[in-house]
């Protein structure tokens, strides 16, 4: 009881207390309260489930709802819910259920879409009308979930506890399998029922795990039809007629038929399915289609594509290949098909003429290939370079000879590759090709005596490409590998100085003399380091007067500004250009030094024997002959011989045939090549191999001298891998056996197959 006292009047009078009392009962809600508001409830959730109209609004139904909550209501109000969500899922799934898979009303698919597009919309309005509700007791009462969840777990209870699951399973599995096979579906319900199953949390568990087993099995028995009915590669007129069918295929066409595929699978899963999916359909369609079939595929075609240059086929097989990781299978096949398709070209002698240009060719080919199909994939850059490795050495030294002479023929003046970028671009192929070969020590030496022609013949078609050249060389082996070559270059470039040096050292008067004494015949020397150019036979020969006179007047000039040196003439590498009168009129005749030498002979006389003839120039037989040949013999006769034949004798009469004719006003007579090339290239191998061999011996001994003492096996293990070349095990055992007899070397006393370093 509260009292209060009021201030006294202020017109006077008695003074009044106000008595305030508490209430006796708390007031009583009425007996029906519960039950008819819940009524009210329910009839509302029953006309929003059946989209009538309510009596009531909501802002009344969730006062409803928050008065029952408020007088501790709240899990008579849950309950009912839980009975409704039920009964309304019970009876319309069940109404769907027994609906045959289509009807007048729609199919199943198509119904229960319609079902959870209104439940959906069914379930918000409720959960507004019982916000309340969700928000106090389901939010904050153990075990209970909100109401969202209290709806969806009425239709996953239904779907799990009836059969209804598996059927709407098999429904969306059969649609899916219709549009593969080409038919029109409805894809709005399967996106709806994808959805659903997801909300409900049985994708993953049931929709799936069915839907991943029947795109197994339906691929499962496309690829085994299509490759057990595959044909060879169609041409492509071919192809345009299969198009429009559904007929057997080649690789590239099902490997086509494989991405369109994939690309199907990836629109299925933007329209209907759910991204999660995309990995595990991806490479279930991939594992069916190409990886149960990786042999089978490469086995069939694999070779004919490469061969055909099927360049997107390719790329589509290799992208295939590498998201299933089998490229381990394209590998094998690749290097099988590089080293068969190159040890057909190496062993067919007849191609050793353009065996360098096919060789060429096919390493372009293959590098195309792995640019623009294979997308430069390490593995099979690796597998090229071990195959052509491989197959052109099986030829031992002949790939470093033929490769050397295209080189040559190319870095010769009027190749096709003369000039330009054409001829940078041969260069790194050859060096792109030389980089196989195991002979490259004799490769040098084959490049070294061409490279001495071209520049004593005056054959190169620019100096600067020559160093290009030299400079690759370098750049792929070492300094060390060119340095032969180098020391060429420095001496051509020497040589051409070499006039201008000799003029600074001559007086007036010593040039006035020999002015006096000679006519200036153009007179020029190379002066050659006999350690870096190739060696040359001298050969006898007697100069004419003129070129006599100017090689004295050399030497006492070079003498002087060179002294303690030595000069060796090598007369079989000078040529020469003469001024021939003939009746149609004078031509430039482009000769080597023997062969003007003999031609000189007829400016006096018009008629000689071959016996003058080898009086006057003091030639041997073997290359006199050689030598009248090519001027009385060959494409251009300058001379006539007689009697007439194509071989020359010790009886023969020369004379200078004055009613020659050329439309060129200078012609070039080459000499005659005989057989002994062949000799030649016998004796230049053999110099190679004893290099070689001296090589192996020094590894030897500074293998031995850092370990003092090695078995043999270990010994030979690690000289293969110090050497750049190839070399048997025999020619390692006479190695160490000519080290032992050396003294360098040897043998244990209990372990014979054990050396040990003599210091």
């Amino acid at each position: 009881m509260w009292t209060t006292k009021r201030p006294a009047s202020p017109i006077g009078g008695a003074q009044k207390k106000l008595v305030l009392k508490g209430l006796k009962a708390l007031p009583a809600l009425p007996s029906t309260y519960k039950t008819d508001t819940l009524e009210r409830l329910r009839s509302a959730v029953h006309a929003i489930q059946q989209n009538q109209s309510m009596p009531r609004g909501l802002e009344e139904l969730y006062r409803d709802c928050e008065s029952l909550c408020l007088h501790n209501f709240a899990s008579e109000v849950y309950t009912m819910l839980h009975t409704e969500f039920g009964r309304y899922t019970q009876q319309c799934l069940s109404h769907i259920d027994i609906q045959p898979d289509v009807s007048a009303t729609g199919s199943v698919l198509e119904q229960v879409r319609r079902f959870w597009e209104d439940y959906i919309q069914q379930l918000s309005t409720i959960r507004c009308i019982f916000l309340y509700l969700d928000r106090t007791y389901a939010l904050h009462t153990t075990n209970i979930t909100s109401l969202w969840e209290l709806g969806l777990s009425a239709v996953r209870q239904h779907l799990v506890d009836t059969n209804m699951r598996t059927r709407l399973i098999r429904l969306f599995v059969g649609e899916t399998i219709k549009e593969r096979n080409g038919q029109t579906i409805d894809s709005v319900s399967l996106t709806c029922i994808c959805r659903m199953f997801v909300d409900l949390g049985l994708y993953s568990q049931f929709l799936q795990p069915s839907f991943i087993e029947a795109t197994r099995e339906y691929y499962q028995k496309e690829s085994l039809r299509a490759v057990s009915s595959m044909v060879p590669i169609l041409r492509p007129e071919e192809k345009q007629a299969e198009a429009g069918s559904s007929g057997p295929m080649d690789v590239p066409g099902y490997l086509a038929h494989v991405q369109r595929r994939l690309d199907e699978e990836i629109q299925r899963v933007t329209r209907y399915l759910i991204p999660s999916t995309r990995s595990v359909l991806l490479a279930t369609t991939l594992t069916e289609l190409i990886e149960r079939h990786v042999g089978k595929l490469l086995v069939s075609s694999f070779d004919s594509m490469v061969d055909a240059n099927m360049l997107s086929d390719l790329g589509t097989l290799y992208s295939l290949y590498s998201q299933v990781n089998q490229l381990d299978a394209l590998q094998k096949s690749w290097g099988a098909y590089i080293r068969k398709t190159g040890l057909c070209l190496m062993q067919t002698p007849d191609l050793d003429a353009v065996l360098v240009d096919r060789l060429l060719e096919l390493k372009q080919k293959l590098d195309t290939i792995l640019r623009e199909a294979f997308q430069n994939n390490a593995r099979l850059v690796s597998a090229l370079q071990g195959a052509f490795e491989a197959f052109i050495n099986t030829r031992h030294n002949k790939p470093a000879q033929l490769i050397a002479r295209q080189a040559d023929q190319y870095l010769r003046p009027g190749s096709k590759h003369a000039t330009g970028q054409d001829l940078g671009g041969f260069l790194d192929r050859v060096i792109g090709l030389f980089r196989f070969i195991q002979g490259k020590d004799l490769f040098e030496a084959y490049y070294r005596r061409d490279l001495a022609k071209r520049f004593l013949g005056n054959r190169t078609a620019d100096m600067d490409t020559e160093r290009l050249m030299v400079q690759k060389l370098k750049a792929e082996c070492g300094a060390g590998y060119t340095d032969r070559l180098e020391g060429m270059l420095r001496d051509m470039v020497t040589s051409e100085e070499l006039p201008d040096t000799l003029a600074q050292h001559v007086t007036q008067q010593q040039e006035q003399e020999q002015s006096r004494e000679s006519e200036d015949i153009g007179f020029r020397a190379n002066v050659l380091t006999m350690a870096y150019w190739p060696t040359y036979d001298p050969l006898a020969l007697v100069l004419p007067k003129q070129v006599e006179h100017e090689q004295s007047i050399f030497l006492r000039k070079y003498s002087q500004t060179h002294r303690g040196r030595k000069l060796l003439w090598q007369h079989n590498l000078g040529t020469c250009l003469i001024k021939v009168e003939f009746e149609e009129g004078l031509k430039e005749l482009q000769l080597s030094l023997v062969q003007g030498t003999v031609m000189l002979l007829f400016t006096e006389e018009d008629e000689l024997t071959y016996a003058q003839i080898q009086q006057q120039t003091g030639l041997e037989n073997a290359e006199l002959r050689l030598v009248l040949q090519s001027l009385a013999c060959g494409r251009f006769r300058v001379l006539t011989k007689e009697p007439k034949g194509r071989d020359v004798n010790t009886t023969d009469k020369f004379i200078f045939n004055a009613k020659f004719k050329s439309p060129q006003a200078r012609v070039k007579i080459s000499q005659i090549v005989v057989k002994e090339a062949e000799k030649d290239t016998n004796e230049l191998e053999e110099h190679v191999h004893l290099d070689r061999m001296y090589r192996v011996e020094a590894a030897l001994v500074r293998i031995m001298k850092a370990h003092k003492t090695m078995a043999h096996s270990a010994l030979a293990n690690e000289l293969l891998g110090q050497l750049d070349f190839a070399i048997s095990t025999t020619e390692i055992k006479d190695r160490i056996e000519t080290l032992i007899e050396r003294e360098y070397l040897r043998r244990d006393n209990a372990d014979a197959s054990t050396y040990h370093y003599i210091a």
